[in-house]
């Protein structure tokens, strides 16, 4: 017997009779869709993606422990280990949270199909139950990725600590789902309250700030509680176990108040995340961090920073400096703790992992992403440089003083970031001599992954080459800016090898600072004559094309 649409009673204050939906019409309708999605799906592929990505994965997490090694800590490391990782990991529970409070205060974290808001949302169906179905599958999504990550992780940590590799996988295993369900929990929290996107901003800062007090100092923060938990192998710490219940207590909480979820932010919620998954595809990362932009609602700011008394000289420059110091508090903010992250990373790499050095680059890749935005402005709106008399690639080497000052300000902040951690005479003398030139390598690599993405309206190269020569271009075209930033942080591995060798560290340094400004000027002198290289590129290849063709024409007649 299938369940029919039922009819209200009239309400007793006048209203309109309404028609509730069953629940049970909603679900058949899912499954049937699904269903048919699944039915056009070439499982062919779909298994080779999976076989890639498993290959890929396994690739890195055997990269990773074969770097790593597997001496085991000394007993001062171990004491460390105690005494820091519960509230390490308690940071990164704090960020998990905090990034899912925004995103739960601009509508998030659901990112629903245009057809679930446009139908179900506004169907008469209790909105409750309409969004169980979506935020269950996306938390289990969340608990997964978790969980593997954690397991990863605690493999990894077995080969340096005591306790066999079972304890290890499955307490990180544990953490890690915690750390995804608290996440989709505050998400689900702040949507449901409708929480101000400033109070989700000041509650995610102070979350963050407590669990960093929690590390430097006496001031304990539950966030540690999970870290306690993916160190079980080290040690029991019962009270840790409260952390089960709480974080799942959040999550049905959030879950119970995603009847009041916006309309308006779930609607452009769906359209932008749909646009950014579409230029995910296609591999397009200026759009991608455009899109991102306006997902998290950030804007730049109508007045500056502070005045300029003295107005800079040159239209270019001057608009580039106005434009850096309108950016938003956010954006600041995000680029300086990802500097820290790099610095962190890097001191990490000299005394322990050199593979940490690829974190620390990728983490200056970011920065260097928001900090060439008035090139990225100029690429974007190309047409605005055609009254100025000066050639394309001078006007796009006008726009790279002002991002190299801004990166030079970062790079003291992570020079003192990395100071704070070792405060000795060779460290300095290694910060000094590779702060720099590491933001520069960054912002360098963001330049060429923003100016090669510049379209091309009278050409297209890939019409012109074999189909394996365009492939590899394209990969070249995606890998050779963080090859860039990885060049960047070779002063600090340069004087890791030096320290190795008995020589003076900052020796070391000094051979990959020169090595990585070569780079960066060679960056400058590549966007300079881009448009040049270019046009001589696609001359010799039509040219070739030419001449192939009158051979062939040549055979063809005799």
């Amino acid at each position: 017997m299938t369940d029919e649409p039922t009819t209200s009673e009239p309400s007793t204050h006048g209203e309109a009779d309404t028609i509730a939906v069953s629940p049970k019409v909603l679900r058949d309708l899912r499954h049937d869709r699904r269903r048919r999605r699944l039915a056009g799906i070439e499982w062919f592929e779909a298994l080779y993606r999976a076989y890639l990505t498993g290959g890929i994965g396994i690739l890195v997490v055997l990269t990773l422990s074969s770097a790593l090694g597997n001496h085991e800590v000394s007993a001062d490391g171990l004491a460390d280990v105690r005494r820091l990782a519960p509230a390490a990991i308690g940071i990164v529970v704090a960020v998990a949270m905090a990034i899912g409070l925004r995103s739960g205060s601009r509508g998030g974290p659901l990112a629903l199909e245009k057809a679930e808001v446009r139908f179900v949302l506004l169907a008469p169906v209790d909105r409750r139950q309409a969004l169980f179905v979506p935020a269950l599958r996306q938390t289990r999504f969340a608990v997964f990725a978790g969980a593997v990550t954690g397991a990863i992780a605690g493999q990894l940590a077995s080969r340096r600590l005591p306790g066999t590799i079972v304890p290890w996988a499955a307490s990180g295993a544990l953490a890690g789902a915690l750390i995804g369900i608290a996440a989709m929990a505050a998400g689900y929290l702040a949507c449901g309250v409708r929480l101000p996107r400033w109070v989700a901003t000041t509650l995610a800062g102070l979350f963050v700030a407590w669990s960093v007090a929690d590390l430097v100092g006496p001031v304990w923060s539950p966030f540690a509680a999970i870290g306690h938990l993916a160190l079980w192998p080290l040690g029991l710490t019962w009270w840790a176990l409260l952390a089960i219940p709480v974080v799942i207590a959040l999550l049905i909480i959030g879950m119970a108040l995603l009847g009041n979820v916006s309309l308006e932010s779930a609607e452009r919620r769906t359209a932008l995340v749909g646009q950014l998954r579409f230029a995910v595809t296609v591999r397009d990362l200026r759009t991608v961090m455009v899109l991102r932009r306006q997902l998290i609602q950030e804007q730049h700011r109508t007045r500056p920073w502070f005045q300029l008394r003295r107005h800079p000289r040159g239209t270019i420059w001057r608009r580039d400096v106005h434009g850096v110091l309108r950016f938003p508090l956010v954006r600041l903010v995000r680029m300086a703790a990802l500097t820290a992250i790099a610095a962190v990373a890097l001191h990490y790499a000299y005394h322990s992992s050199p593979v940490a050095a690829i974190v620390a680059a990728l983490a200056l890749y970011l920065v260097g992403l928001d900090a060439v935005e008035p090139l990225s402005q100029e690429i974007d709106q190309a047409d605005r440089a055609d009254g100025i008399p000066m050639e394309r690639g001078v006007v796009l080497v006008h726009h790279l003083p002002a991002p190299a000052v801004l990166l030079f300000g970062y790079a003291v902040f992570g020079g003192l970031v990395a100071f704070a951690i070792e405060r000795t005479a060779t460290a300095a003398g290694v910060i000094a001599l590779s702060a720099l030139p590491a933001l520069w390598a960054a912002g360098a690599g963001a330049a060429i992954s923003v100016a090669g993405e510049e379209s091309e309206p009278t050409s297209n190269t890939n019409q012109l080459l074999p189909p394996e020569v365009a492939g590899m271009r394209i990969m070249f075209r995606a890998v050779w800016p963080i090859v860039v930033c990885c060049i960047g942080v070779l002063p600090v591995l340069a004087a890791r090898g030096a320290h190795s060798r008995g020589q003076a560290p900052a020796a070391g340094a000094a051979q990959g600072a020169m090595g990585a400004l070569v780079v960066v000027a060679l960056t400058a002198v590549w966007v300079r004559y881009r448009e040049d290289i270019k046009a001589w590129w696609h001359q010799m290849l039509r040219e070739g094309q030419e001449e192939s063709k009158r051979r062939s024409a040549q055979r063809t007649g005799t």
